[in-house]
């Protein structure tokens, strides 16, 4: 009996599933037709790159600063952070 439910409720779920994939050869491709069109929009969000580069230096300056007035007990952590600032300045701004 509960087999024949388990099977009775995984073909019903089988059908549902198939009942709601498109039918039409005219549904919307998942890729575009022209994707260089796509590639070609600038971006939306966020700040431009130079005023990235710019907030990243003067992270890094205050984080220079911090780390030679710090107690001995936070240097180890500020100057591990100032290391991960400045790898990420180096490659986003060396253009």
């Amino acid at each position: 009996m509960i087999q024949a439910l388990k099977a009775f409720l995984f073909a019903a779920a089988a059908c549902a599933a198939v009942a709601a994939l498109p039918l039409s050869a005219e549904a919307a491709p998942a890729i575009p037709a022209e994707p260089h069109v796509a590639l070609a929009m600038p971006a939306q969000y966020g700040p431009p790159p130079w005023q990235r580069c710019r907030w990243l230096r003067e992270r890094a300056r205050e984080l220079e600063y911090r780390v030679a007035y710090a107690p001995p007990w936070e240097r180890q952590r500020l100057e591990w952070r100032l290391g991960e600032l400045r790898h990420e300045l180096w490659a986003a701004c060396r253009w």
